[in-house]
């Protein structure tokens, strides 16, 4: 079988750039709430954070002076006893966060906002994202230039003062998963998914949920795996690679009446889904599952909106092989074939279809046309936009010696597989058992496949 995307994470979402504070603050900050101005040393300590605020990019000598006075300030009131507890642990907060305290401020934040009022709250929310967002697009900027140990440090840090969006999580949950460290993967994606309630961030929470629950999946635990995508079913009813996954590990775990209900839903359900790549990964997850049948009904139906889909044809000629109707794998066999023509895996499957078939002159011709391929093509990644589709791929010779230069056609299809545009591709020489890549962009709306074929 072979899968043309795996969802998940959710990378192209998830690293975006966070908006945060781009100047310094012309005063400290305040809310209606605050009682500092019949408090003489809490009124003083305000004072100061004012001028620290606005002296720190321009005078931050003077912005280090007054920023120790309102400490002090802070300190005595303390002491002292009779100031406000929730304007003086605001204010404390405030001004550890100037000091670069991170953890003493999260700890004042945390006992202001349990007795402050909305307004305050929402302050104390912004205080914290004002200071969490440089580092979060710190970490976005060093992920990309391939340091992720200082990325990941940089997100810690992020995390000490600001938990409530599932971003940061998000990626870390990335960074981990990339270092196959499952573990800090699965914990760092649930943290993404129960960061917030907040409706704006509805979808990193589903692809946060996902991912979590394919991790448990591949890491062999089918009863946390249960839990994470009913979860995110709860989020994303109707949602069929999901409902396809959780069948597989409620079958894992012998749930038959469950697993036959869910699956009877699910095959009510394909029929009004018109997505082919929902279509897809939902059938995908059906063969891993063992339901072929229905994995097939779900291949045929992605194949209707997008019908020279090559992973799709591959899949379905697999899955016909499975169940041993030789009818239709033949017929998938050769549209397959058709697409993928330089491919010794798609000409394998069309040979086997054939054996099926019993017709043995059309084996031999088949296997022998396998066998003397003077070059292969293999995909590495295909994926689609809506104005143009970027193909990756490779060409290997298949030979001992040299293979001379030539062109390649590549053709990019629509849902209907009529070509939308084509690239014409030089490969050069290529040495005995070498390989050369082939990386083309198509231009065009509604491009959905691709197939090549040499001049």
């Amino acid at each position: 079988m072979t899968a043309r995307r795996v969802r998940i994470l959710a990378p192209l979402v998830a690293l975006l750039l966070v908006a945060g504070a781009a100047v310094a603050q012309q005063s400290s900050a305040t809310c209606r709430g605050l009682r500092y101005s019949g408090n003489f040393r809490l009124n003083s300590a305000k004072l100061y954070l004012d001028v620290a605020a606005r002296t720190q990019r321009t005078d931050p000598s003077r912005s280090q002076s007054a920023l120790r006075d309102a400490m002090r300030q802070l300190e005595d009131a303390a002491r002292n006893g009779g100031s406000d507890e929730m304007t003086l642990a605001f204010l404390f907060g405030e001004a550890l966060v100037m000091q670069g305290d991170l953890v003493g401020a999260d700890t004042m934040f945390t006992k202001a906002d349990a007795r402050a009022e909305d307004e305050c709250k929402r302050e104390i929310l912004r205080m914290r994202r004002n200071e969490w967002a440089p580092l979060a697009n710190g970490a976005l900027n060093v992920t990309r230039a391939g340091n992720l140990d200082s990325a990941l440090a940089l997100l810690r840090r992020g995390n000490l003062i600001y938990r409530d969006e599932p971003t940061g999580f998000l990626r870390m949950a990335s960074i981990f998963a990339q270092r196959s460290q499952t573990d800090s993967a699965i914990a760092y994606a649930q943290l993404a998914a129960h960061s917030t309630e907040d409706p704006r961030f509805l979808d990193l929470r589903r692809a946060a949920l996902f991912t979590a629950a394919r991790l448990q999946q591949g890491a062999n635990r089918p009863a946390d795996a249960e839990a994470t995508y009913r979860e995110y079913l709860r989020l994303t009813p109707r949602d069929l690679p999901a409902m396809a996954a959780l069948g597989a590990v409620l079958t894992q775990q012998n749930k038959t009446a469950e697993v036959t209900v869910l699956y009877d839903s699910l095959s009510v359900v394909a029929d009004t889904v018109t997505d082919p790549d929902v279509l897809f990964d939902a059938a995908t997850e059906l063969v891993r599952a063992r339901r072929y049948p229905l994995a097939a009904r779900l291949f045929e139906r992605e194949l209707t909106f997008n019908r020279c889909h090559r992973d799709a044809l591959y899949n379905l000629a697999s899955t016909y092989n499975v169940m041993r109707d030789s009818v239709h794998m033949l017929q998938a066999a050769r549209r397959l074939v058709a697409v993928d023509s330089m491919n010794r895996g798609s000409l394998a499957l069309l040979a086997q279809a054939f054996v099926m078939t019993g017709e043995r002159n059309k084996t031999v011709e088949t296997l022998l046309r396998h066998d003397s391929l003077p070059w292969t093509f293999e995909l590495v990644r295909f994926t689609s936009a809506d104005s143009s589709a970027t193909l990756l791929g490779a060409v290997s010779n298949a030979q001992q010696h040299t293979l001379a230069p030539f062109r390649l056609t590549i053709e990019f299809l629509n849902g209907a597989c009529e070509p939308v545009s084509q690239t014409d591709v030089e490969v050069p020489e290529v040495a005995g058992n070498g390989q050369s890549t082939v990386d083309v962009t198509g231009r065009g709306t509604g491009i959905r496949a691709y197939r090549y074929k040499t001049n």
